[in-house]
């Protein structure tokens, strides 16, 4: 991954600085074209009004004519080809390096974040900077080219045109970047407006639920209504802008086309001037404006640019979390015996630590279950014990049989969350998540495991059987067991699941309650839970209160 410094635009050009020197360098070529070009239609035009030549006399420079601007097509469309593959290269390597920077922030690191504006600048955001390496900066470079190709062509032809065009092109330049100041405002504007879109947007589409429950969906709906009507003010002040733009630019183009017409027009009939000259410098001149205009239609592309930057940099900036050390080798494979928490104080803010001074400890074949009310620091416990979450003070450890203490034994956890995700697809297909070699052996193997394999023979087509997003179809328990297949296939040696009965019915709590103790057998099981069902099943109950650790009926663990 780039360093920092190179997570700019400016970074981001030189890392596709090949591709745009390319795609300039034949735009060049092509402008090289359009000049000669222009110079065989002038000089077949005064050769036949003025020099008594035929159509048949000019087949030669009609041919020639024809062949320039079938290659100048040619390299226009290659340049256009290799900017676009150089912009299409670099935004999927900013959406890779984006996502992998977020993956090893991690979700303590993201809670923060608004679900919204991250997936807004993911979307968005980087596709908002393919235009900017498109179109902008290849026209910003043909700005040069170009003009300057065509006063050295005019200078060659007529010093009266030469100061003219020299003296209004910088003009439009300088009257753009005055009118760019504001536009630049307005596109900020418009940016923070679409993250608070895309942000409301997504929140209103999770709360839907609650929303309709307390009556108040309506009201939603029309709050989003009134921002996207907002964004839709803003982009029309964006337009108004781009419209004032070009009409400057019209004007100084057209001002200064009409004062080389008429200084011309006047030579040519004083006789001082040759028709084919001035026919030539009539032609140059609008193209010595055209890039100007090209670039004046891209320049919204650098403002969308600089205002997509700001988003994508505060996520490049949010903190990476400690990674851990990939395990290779035998030791991956050595059983782990037990988990300790020594010491351990941790919190989300240095001034207000969650847990104070816990210990605990978790061993293999004992079914360990955390409980304690809200907010007295389970989930904290849980995140230090999957290692997304660093201790301010003391150490989480873990033993294996040979009494040696592991550093990297995170990555044999099997994790469940409250709410397993199970995508649409089949039963087979949710499970091989885990491991897309495995059989259906192995298959069979964890769901009989997990008690899962009975309600799936059970379906009309067994694993074959197609289920919803989010296990729609299924029943809570048939989820929460289907989840804990899922990580089984995996084999890990910890097993951790948070409130795995929270939202099930009696029945539903027994069995999936027995079983998480059946798959914690020849593993250490952690299992946060307030239901008596799944408590009964603990053979250690860890229990905490004010960041405390402190015995329960079912644990030998003494207080913290």
């Amino acid at each position: 991954m780039d360093s920092p410094g190179n997570r700019t635009l400016m970074g981001f050009t030189r890392r596709i600085g090949l591709w745009l020197g390319a795609a300039v360098v034949l735009g060049g070529a092509a402008a090289v074209m359009l000049v000669l070009q222009l110079a065989v239609l002038a000089r077949i035009v005064s050769d036949l009004a003025f020099h008594g030549h035929v159509v048949s006399d000019a087949l030669a420079g009609l041919a020639m004519l024809l062949a320039l601007l079938v290659v100048r097509v040619l390299l226009q469309w290659a340049a256009d080809m290799v900017a676009g593959e150089g912009s299409l290269r670099l935004s999927t390597a900013i959406r890779s390096e984006l996502l992998r920077h977020l993956f090893h922030v991690g979700p303590v690191g993201l809670a923060g974040q608004a679900t919204g504006h991250m997936v807004t600048v993911l979307g968005d955001g980087i596709s908002a900077l393919e235009p900017y390496f498109t179109q902008y900066v290849p026209r910003a470079a043909m700005m040069v080219v170009l003009p300057l190709l065509v006063l050295g062509m005019v200078l060659h032809l007529d010093g009266w045109s030469f100061v003219i065009l020299a003296c209004t092109g910088p003009l439009i330049p300088v009257f753009m970047a005055l009118v760019g100041y504001r536009a630049q405002a307005v596109m900020d504007r418009q940016w923070r407006q679409l993250l608070l879109l895309g942000s409301a947007f997504l929140d209103t589409l999770q709360g839907l639920t609650t929303l309709r429950l307390f009556g108040r969906a309506r009201d939603a709906v029309t709050a989003v209504a009134g921002m996207a009507d907002e964004y839709r003010a803003t982009t029309m002040s964006v337009m108004k802008v781009a419209f004032l733009t070009s009409a400057v630019l019209e004007f100084f183009a057209s001002l200064s086309i009409a004062l080389v017409a008429v200084v011309f027009g006047a030579r040519l009939l004083d006789g001082t001037a040759d028709f084919q000259s001035a026919f030539l410098v009539l032609l140059l001149a609008p193209e010595y404006f055209m890039p100007l205009r090209a670039f004046s239609a891209s320049y919204h592309a650098r403002q969308n640019a600089t205002a997509a930057m700001a988003g994508i940099s505060q996520l490049f900036a949010l903190p990476a979390a400690t990674i851990r050390p990939d395990v290779r080798g035998s030791a991956a494979n050595v059983p782990l015996i037990s988990i300790s928490c020594e010491d351990v104080t941790a919190g989300y803010l240095a001034d207000a630590p969650v847990l104070l001074h816990a210990g605990c400890t978790f061993t293999r074949n004992a079914l360990t279950v955390v409980t304690g009310e809200s907010g007295v620091g389970k989930t904290t416990l849980i995140r230090l014990l999957l290692g997304l979450l660093p201790p301010m003070q003391g150490r989480v450890t873990a033993m294996d049989e040979s009494g040696v203490l592991h550093a990297c034994w995170q990555d044999r956890i099997g994790w469940v969350p409250q709410q397993p995700r199970l995508v649409h697809g089949t039963i087979a297909e949710n499970l091989r998540l885990a491991d897309p070699m495995a059989d259906l052996e192995a298959l069979r193997a964890v769901a009989a495991q997990a008690d899962a394999l009975s309600f799936i023979e059970a379906l009309p087509q067994g694993f074959d059987t197609v289920v919803g997003e989010r296990g729609a179809g299924l029943s809570g328990g048939q989820v929460q067991r289907l989840a804990l297949a899922r990580v089984l296939l995996r084999n890990p040696q910890v097993l951790i699941l948070d409130e795995p009965t929270a939202n099930l019915d009696p029945q539903g709590e027994q069995r999936v309650a027995a079983a998480i103790a059946h798959a914690a057998v020849g593993r250490i099981g952690i299992v946060v839970a307030h239901r008596p069902g799944m408590i009964a099943r603990a053979a250690r109950v860890v229990r905490l209160r004010d960041g405390q650790v402190f015995s329960g009926p079912h644990t030998v663990e003494h207080a913290a």
